[in-house]
């Protein structure tokens, strides 16, 4: 997600990506949304399950979208504890 200044307000922006598969499509709206929600929570790894749930319960997401959201979260938090094998990524980033 970018963010930019306009006016003394701030504008957030989300990124888009497109492809011509539906599929990745969706899966990167998803990825995107629950990235985002990872960062409302905070920077830091390892939320618990019942922190990502209250968030998302906050955000104005349709009901039919928190598994597809949920299922993002998971991964994204599943590759952040993956351990990694080359030296040059001593410290992952956070989401």
């Amino acid at each position: 997600m970018n963010s930019t200044e306009s006016s003394g307000e701030k504008e957030e922006k989300m990124i888009s990506v497109k492809t011509n598969v539906p599929e990745i499509d969706r899966e990167n709206v998803a990825l995107f949304k629950a990235a985002q929600i990872l960062e409302m929570i905070g920077n830091e790894p390892n939320p618990t399950a019942n922190q990502f749930y209250a968030q998302l319960l906050l955000t104005d997401l349709p009901l039919e979208d928190h598994e597809d959201v949920t299922l993002a979260a998971i991964s994204i938090e599943t590759m952040m504890n993956m351990e990694l094998l080359s030296e040059e990524f001593e410290e992952p980033t956070v989401h």
